[in-house]
């Protein structure tokens, strides 16, 4: 008669039951890890979460660029001038901002610097002369020939039809009116002495180059700035 283990054929079935079971039960112990003994990861909160400041997009300088409703026309270092005067005037004076952005809308690189204040829009060309001088003095000259756009859109909405006289918003009289203006900003901005005492110095005759008594359109050829 066979022997299994001690059990012959007539032994008790249910001690052969218990004999597998518990071979079984030793296998899975001997090759599974305890569930207590198993690391858990632990998610952080919201609130333990890092935070990420964005990453600042900067803005692409082509021609034209437009700032805050006014267009600019040129090179890119020529826009990057004049977005830097806008920002600078927007910041620090920005009522002298708002007369910009309502009688200036096109800043463009040329070769002279003058008011084009019955177009539409209305186009400030500017030299490289000026541009580049300074920041702070581009800034006030933007300003200034606002305030000649300002004078001529005045005087053509008080006189709807009728041609605006050039007395209206050039010659010299009207250049110590936008000088003074010019002046003020360019104390608001902060802008260096020197460009305040050379304001102080101006008496409108600047711009009659021929020195015939007005300024017209060949004093605006002979610029040089």
């Amino acid at each position: 008669m066979q022997n299994f283990g001690g059990l012959n054929n007539n032994g008790d079935m249910k001690s052969r039951i218990l004999v597998l079971s518990w071979l079984v039960l030793t296998a899975c112990i001997g090759t599974t890890l305890p569930v207590a003994n198993t690391p858990q990861a632990v998610l952080p909160t919201l609130e333990e979460l890092p935070t990420i400041p964005p990453t600042p997009v900067s803005p692409v300088f082509t021609s034209p660029f437009n700032y805050q409703g006014i267009e600019i026309r040129g090179s890119t270092k020529f826009i990057k001038q004049t977005a830097a005067a806008l920002a600078l005037l927007e910041e620090k004076d920005p009522e002298a901002f708002t007369k910009i952005q309502t009688y200036v809308g096109i800043i463009e690189q040329g070769e002279h610097s003058g008011m084009w204040a019955w177009e539409v829009p209305p186009r400030y060309e500017v030299g490289d002369a000026t541009a580049f001088f300074s920041v702070t003095w581009y800034a006030s000259t933007i300003a200034h020939d606002a305030t000649h756009s300002e004078l001529y859109a005045q005087y053509q909405a008080a006189h709807p039809g009728e041609i605006v006289p050039d007395d209206v918003y050039g010659g010299v009289e009207v250049e110590r009116f936008c000088i003074g203006y010019q002046q003020e900003v360019a104390k608001r901005i902060d802008a260096p002495q020197s460009e305040i005492d050379y304001l102080s110095s101006l008496d409108g005759t600047h711009c009659d180059l021929d020195n015939d008594g007005d300024c017209d359109w060949e004093d605006y050829e002979n610029r040089d700035w």
